[in-house]
């Protein structure tokens, strides 16, 4: 044993350099695996990754798991936590090995069914289902030592069949296998051999264990059984690696003869075995890692060995493996799960450390890069000296200035490789340049190798770039500016920042150069871009500010077969088309990883790749395609560095960075092919404060009640390569019919979408863009309120039938009741119309009389007028005739009887224009608070002449000072006119009173006096006009009957009444009443 692990170290070292590299991604506990011993991987017909730990059962659909437990009070959860092993039936289900029995796990229902049966065997072994599997028939076998379990999905029956061979239950916390070969054999592990179960026979054979030497051995544990394409079968134990050998009908101890003549065995518990599609072995071994055997037609191998030292698997202790159908090797280990790609490698990575696929590398931050013509690639690092590595046998030459003789380098820092056309290599420091002698193996300051002391020595100028034109002259590109040389006559011409004319650059600072196929010299500073023209010795300067350049931080240049030149700055990439004379650029808006462009080549194909700060793109010209690899891809990372970019003659391209360098060749990279299965992983509701998770496995439809406020539906594409480059769109049918990226974004939110049928699609891709687009769709049916459901709209139309069918028959009952209505009220109108014809009649006939009234009274004003004038005329006629011959007495009568007549026609003429002005409303209404028994007495002077005349007394009572709302001049006008009344009528020595009272708001006036009165017939008419009544006073006075009546219209206007009563030769008293204020109704 100890020569075989001596065979074991040293041959991984020595074959290391022929082996494929694994490079693993873990995932554990902080990614949200259950627990960290990983007893079983499975992938499903779906596609998911099933994972059986020691705590939990593991969905993983690349980057979230679910975790399905066993829940002491749910008898749908799992039965146990300790997961042995997993398998799927033809229905879709999966089975379940647990340390507490056998479960089923029904994917369309989201729960598990413990399998119980009774074996009839003591002890019972069900408790612990160690392994099963799916037969070619579609029954399921289960493991449990001693027994061999079947189920028939037909009859839904178990059956059991015992094997003899004993068994060890110390082993119950260790996996026992089962496995059934191409033949239909049944092979299962137990503790001191393998028994091969044949249906046909319903017997056990077991199949002893052989060492090397031939001996016989006993107690060897079984924990692993594999066959491959050869249709060898190969037994894992705790001891080593076995395979049957059929005439022997014995599992035989393997030594594998390795290509240096060496032998290798195991010697280490094998725990899980599987076999990619290039036909290598892979073993998982308990405390070792994985081991992974290629095997040539000389049946000689190459072993190489991966553990969590050298290429990052989780841990050495490996459980189990799986290969899923992208050919990813996934690795069950005591400390989480690992994942690598098997398919072939995209890209060589070279790089400095511990993992089977390490050279001896100065360092890892490389600088500048080369494939010489034999083959050998020189790479320079930063700081650290220079590598010329053998890729056949990764043999790796340091030169650098720690090292001595033809190995002395004189400064670290290698910033350039460049071979000129006479196939001399030269070096580019920040101390100098340095060219390859290869006569005496060693480098000389390119001064002495061309005998030329007067060139520029460059001490501490650093060398970004140097080409060599047609004209086989050199350009040099420094910190300090840019120099030509020619080589034949020595000349150097220097171009900086400080000169003038064609000389001037625009920095000192000179990144890259290119000589262009038109011979132009374009010229990449921090400071913009310049282009020299060699025939017209002119320069050319492009600034950001007037050019339309990203950016003047230019840092990398190339021409790509159309004749553009690609310009690459700290801000996006620029191409310049020299028919237009105009720059466009596109970045990280467009779909580049990184602004930051480091370098750019042009590949044998015509092909652009384009070293950024955040992965390696490759620009398909023809198709204007950009594709992005990262250090997932198998890149040494994800940054890379200035000038560490080669295009071998051969076309392979070199590629460093700033932890290692790559070499590939364009047409290798074919890609992925494996065209991802689309899946919905969770569909979660909200409601309120609610949440609910949907199961939709084995669904096309789900219904939502109207209040929920939002959903999300998650998927995935289960190709598990790169998960994390993997990309989606979906589209949402009833919302919008186009197609929405999301980029590798899983789940698409939902809010308050209306009630209705909605269709989502999603379709997915690689990480390499290869599209599945048939996609999955599920419907999605959000139910109306109650109100606004199928049955409440027919309840809507019933009632809407029945209240359109009432508002008719409502309406032809109003209808009925407006004709009546109208009937009625057109009766009543017509009444009305008739009432009015009668009133106008009436009116008319009043108008008329009043008329006549008019007349009437016009003519009695018109004959008391002409009274009154033709006595006037007859007197003065005679004053006229006969004045000389009168006497004095008989002069005197004349003149009385003229003037009594003049007055009497002034008084009438007076009345008539008040009344006139009356009618006419001429006369404006000004009331104001005076005192009634002040002003009454104030007008009694106007009368005492008359009343002295006939000595009559007036009187005037009042108990206090009333004050009343009355206009002035019209109540002056009432009390002249009835005390002229009261005089006229009352005998000589007779007696007039006047009362002034207070009553219910009203100041009530009341003129007395003891005349002649007035009689019965005509106490009604003598307030109107149309029946004037004027008669002779005690002393012969006549009046002219306007006087009442003017009293009447003034007492009224100030919202009064008058009232008279009167006895024949008794005297009269007139009433009337005023308002105490200008509220008074």
């Amino acid at each position: 044993m100890k020569r075989l692990c001596c065979f074991l170290i040293f041959n991984f070292a020595l074959l290391s350099a022929f082996s494929q590299q694994y490079n693993f991604s873990t995932y554990s506990i902080n990614e949200g695996l259950s627990q960290s011993v990983v007893n079983c991987l499975f992938q499903d017909s779906k596609g998911f990754i099933w994972i059986g730990t020691q705590n939990g059962l593991n969905r993983f659909d690349g980057e979230n798991f679910k975790v399905f437990r066993f829940q002491p009070d749910d008898s749908t959860s799992i039965s146990n936590n300790w997961i042995y092993a997993i398998s799927e039936d033809r229905a879709g289900d999966l089975w379940i090995g647990t340390k507490g029995g056998l479960n089923k796990y029904l994917i369309t229902e989201d729960r598990f069914v413990r399998v119980r049966y009774q074996t009839n065997y003591s002890p019972d072994v069900t408790t612990h289902s160690y392994d099963n599997l799916l037969l070619n028939d579609g029954r399921i076998v289960i493991n449990t030592p001693p027994l061999v379990s079947v189920f028939n999905f037909d009859t839904n029956t178990f059956s059991h069949f015992r094997s003899e061979a004993p068994f060890n239950p110390a082993v119950q916390d260790v996996k026992q296998p089962v496995l059934e070969d191409r033949s239909g054999i049944i092979w299962t592990g137990c503790t001191t051999g393998i028994n091969a179960f044949s249906f046909r026979n319903e017997d056990f054979m077991c199949y002893p264990f052989l060492s090397v030497a031939g001996d016989s051995l006993k107690s060897v544990n079984v924990t692993a059984l594999f066959q491959d394409k050869e249709h060898r079968i190969w037994a894992g134990t705790r001891i080593g690696l076995y395979c049957l050998n059929p005439k022997q009908k014995s599992f035989e101890e393997q030594e594998f003869k390795l290509k240096d003549g060496g032998v290798f065995s195991f010697t280490t518990c094998i725990r899980s075995i599987v076999e990619p599609q290039s036909g290598e072995l892979i073993v998982g071994t308990e405390g070792n890692g994985i081991f992974v055997l290629s095997e040539d037609s000389a049946g000689r191998y190459v072993i190489q060995n991966f553990t969590s030292e050298n290429s990052q698997l989780a841990h050495n202790i490996v459980q189990s493996l799986l290969i899923d159908r992208s050919e990813n090797l996934w690795v069950g280990t005591l400390s989480g799960m690992s994942k690598t790609d098997l398919k072939r490698d995209k890209f060589q990575l070279y790089r400095s450390g511990n993992s089977p696929s390490s050279v001896d590398l100065l360092g890892n931050v490389i600088a500048g890069i080369l494939k010489n013509d034999d083959g050998k690639l020189w790479i320079g690092n930063w700081g650290q000296g220079l590598n010329i590595v053998d890729p056949e046998t990764n043999e790796v030459e340091h030169f650098s200035s720690q090292q001595t003789g033809k190995n002395y380098l004189p400064n670290d820092f290698v910033h350039v490789i460049f071979k000129d056309a006479d196939r001399n290599i030269w070096l580019g420091t920040r101390d100098g340049i340095f060219i390859w002698n290869a006569v005496n193996n060693s480098f000389n300051d390119w001064r002495q190798f061309f005998d030329r002391p007067n060139w520029p020595a460059f001490e501490n100028t650093r060398i970004y770039h140097i080409i060599q034109d047609r004209h086989q002259l050199i350009w040099i590109g420094t910190s300090n500016g840019l120099f030509r040389v020619n080589g034949r006559t020595g000349h150097v011409e220097r171009f900086n920042q400080q000169l003038e004319g064609s000389r001037q650059v625009s920095s000192n600072l000179i990144y890259s150069l290119l000589e262009d196929s038109d011979g132009l010299i374009w010229i990449a500073t921090i400071g913009g871009l310049d282009v020299y023209n060699t025939t017209t010795n002119e320069l050319k300067e492009y600034k950001k500010t007037d050019s339309g350049l990203s950016s003047d931080f230019v840092i990398s240049l190339c021409e790509d077969s159309l004749r553009r030149i690609w310009i690459g700055t700290n801000a996006a990439i620029n191409i310049f088309d020299k028919n237009t004379q105009e720059f466009s650029y596109f970045s990280e808006k467009d779909g580049l990883p990184s602004n930051y462009i480091y370098e750019i080549i042009k590949d044998k194909n015509n092909d652009l790749w384009l070293a950024t700060g955040n992965g390696l793109c490759r620009f398909l010209v023809k198709e204007n395609e950009l594709q992005t690899y990262t250090s997932d891809d198998g890149l040494q990372s994800s940054e890379f560095n200035l000038r560490a970019a080669y295009c071998a003659s051969d076309g392979e391209l070199l590629f460093g960075g700033m932890n290692g360098f790559n070499t590939f060749y364009p047409d290798s990279l074919k890609g992925n092919p494996h065209i991802p299965n689309i899946v919905f992983t969770a569909f979660n509701s909200i409601s309120g404060a609610q949440q609910k998770e949907v199961n939709i496995a084995g669904t096309s439809k789900v219904v939502l009640r109207h209040n929920v406020q939002s959903f999300t539906i998650e998927f995935a594409a289960l190709e598990f390569t790169n998960p994390q480059k993997n990309n989606y769109a979906y589209k949402m049918q009833g919302v919008s019919n186009e197609w929405i990226e999301v980029g590798n974004r899983k789940f698409v939110p939902f809010f308050a979408l209306p009630s209705g049928d909605y269709t989502f699609f999603v379709k997915g891709s690689n990480n390499d863009g290869r599209w599945n687009n048939d996609g999955i769709q599920l419907q999605i049916v959000v139910l109306p309120p109650w109100w606004r459901s199928i049955y409440a709209y027919l309840a809507y139309f019933v009632i809407i039938v029945f209240a359109v069918w009432g508002f008719i028959k409502l309406r032809e009952h109003r209808l009925r009741l407006e004709n009546i209505r109208l009937e009625k009220k057109v009766l009543e109108r017509t009444i009305q119309i008739d009432k009015q014809n009668r009133i106008i009649t009436a009116k008319n006939d009043e108008l008329n009389e009043l008329n006549r009234t008019k007349d009437k009274f016009f003519s009695i004003i018109g004959h008391d007028l002409r009274n009154h004038f033709n006595i006037i005329v007859g007197f003065s006629e005679n004053l006229l005739l006969d004045f000389k011959s009168m006497d004095q007495l008989r002069l005197q009568h004349h003149i009385s009887n003229i003037y009594k007549s003049s007055v009497l026609a002034d008084d009438l003429l007076g009345n008539l224009l008040t009344w006139a002005r009356l009618q006419r409303n001429a006369i404006v209404f000004q009331p104001e608070m005076i005192k009634i028994p002040e002003k009454i007495r104030a007008l009694l002077r106007f009368h005492e002449e008359a009343a002295l005349k006939k000595n009559i007394l007036i009187e005037v009572f009042a108990r206090e000072e009333i004050e009343a709302w009355v206009d002035v001049n019209m109540f002056s006008a009432i009390i002249r006119n009835l005390l002229a009344n009261a005089i006229k009528f009352t005998h000589k020595d007779g007696e007039i009173t006047v009362h002034i009272t207070r009553e219910n708001g009203w100041c009530v006036i009341k003129v007395k006096d003891y005349g002649i009165g007035i009689s019965k017939e005509n106490l009604d008419k003598i307030f109107t006009i149309e029946n004037n009544v004027s008669s002779r006073g005690t002393g012969g006075e006549k009046g002219t009957g306007l006087g009442l009546v003017i009293c009447k219209e003034f007492i009224e206007r100030h919202g009064g009444q008058i009232s008279v009563s009167s006895e024949v030769g008794k005297g009269s008293e007139f009433i009337f009443t005023l308002p105490l204020n200008g509220t008074t109704k």
